[in-house]
């Protein structure tokens, strides 16, 4: 694994050149901080990792075990009761969890509430459930949204055992394509609509945001988690991605767009990135370095995930005045962040 820590001129835009979307920015920014050139990079959109749709690939056993990776990270940071902590009496990342959940208990009372996931997960979202009930607030219902179709035969019987007379339903498709509007009837219940494991990271603020402030209906809530840029803990970031599970997804990701049987050499950078709005932040990036006989070296990025300081996470969440922040919760070492926002 390797780190790379730069700083400098971050945007290749032309002046008359359109906007790149960060896809694009990520694969020029590789080629400005590292060995790799513009033609030896191959990125993806993050989304294709979670789908099947648009390839002639068929078989689902890559979108099952991406799940399963992704449940694995879940139970390490729930399970752990020191994740984030820099002495015993810190808050550690399930400290943090409960705290927020402490507070979404606090803003909704014991009214019904539909829960919207934005990308299920039995662990955490089990956790958050069981807390908020224990606390009083009552459950309407369960929405999950979600490009794996493969997170359905997970998702149900998990939480049958949660919620075993609650409605369930679960949509199949792209975040920017669903509605909450469509999914709950006019006039029904307040909702938490929750976007956990980092995926805001995943595309540029201004984007996710457009995606938020269509999908969050006014008055309803918004659970948000992410991994901070901190500076006295950078550390952090190439430690999460060296994680057996992340490491395996990146691996499968490669597989899947490259060569199932290539021998590949695992990268991590952590580099500068620009934003539509001309503001820089650090983008953690997971890639898989391998070999062909007509470019030699080449790098197939499995992964890129925007790592923002609290100060920009904060200003990105207020920015076009479509919701206000109503709560906080973070680790002891400010690197794992729980935000929770109101739709204005």
């Amino acid at each position: 694994m390797t780190l790379a820590l730069s700083a400098g001129q971050t945007d290749y835009r032309e002046a008359n050149e359109p906007l790149l979307s960060l896809q694009q920015r990520v694969h020029r920014t590789i080629a400005w901080h590292t060995e790799f050139s513009l033609d030896r990079i191959v990125t993806q959109d993050n989304r294709v990792k979670y789908t099947n749709a648009g390839r002639r690939e068929s078989a689902t056993d890559h979108l099952d075990e991406v799940f399963r990776l992704m449940r694995e990270l879940n139970l390490t940071g729930i399970g752990s009761p020191t994740l984030g902590r820099l002495n015993e009496k810190g808050n550690s990342f399930r400290d943090a969890l409960l705290q927020i959940c402490a507070q979404i208990a606090g803003t909704v009372g014991s009214g019904p509430l539909v829960y919207v996931e934005l990308g299920p997960e039995p662990v955490k979202t089990g956790f958050i459930l069981r807390t908020l009930m224990e606390l009083g607030v009552v459950i309407d219902r369960y929405v999950a949204v979600d490009i794996n179709p493969m997170s359905v035969s997970h998702m149900r019987p998990a939480l049958r055992e949660i919620l075993p007379e609650t409605p369930l339903e679960f949509i199949t498709t792209s975040f920017d394509a669903f509605r909450l509007s469509d999914a709950v009837e006019a006039g029904g219940p307040a909702a938490l609509v929750t976007m956990l494991g980092f995926q805001e990271g995943n595309d540029d603020p201004d984007t996710v945001n457009g995606w938020l402030r269509d999908i969050v209906r006014p008055g309803d809530l918004l659970l948000s988690e992410s991994q901070l840029y901190a500076d006295p803990q950078i550390e952090k970031i190439p430690g999460f991605y060296a994680h057996p599970a992340m490491q395996r997804f990146s691996r499968i990701a490669f597989e899947q767009a490259i060569d199932r049987v290539a021998p590949t050499l695992n990268r991590f950078f952590l580099l500068p990135v620009p934003f539509q709005d001309g503001r820089t932040a650090r983008v953690a990036i997971l890639g898989e370095e391998f070999s062909d006989t007509i470019k030699g070296r080449n790098l197939h990025v499995s992964n890129f995930c925007l790592k923002l300081t609290l100060e920009q996470y904060r200003h990105y969440r207020r920015h076009g005045g479509y919701f206000e922040i109503a709560g906080e919760a973070l680790t002891d070492d400010e690197t794992l962040h729980f935000q929770l926002s109101r739709r204005r």
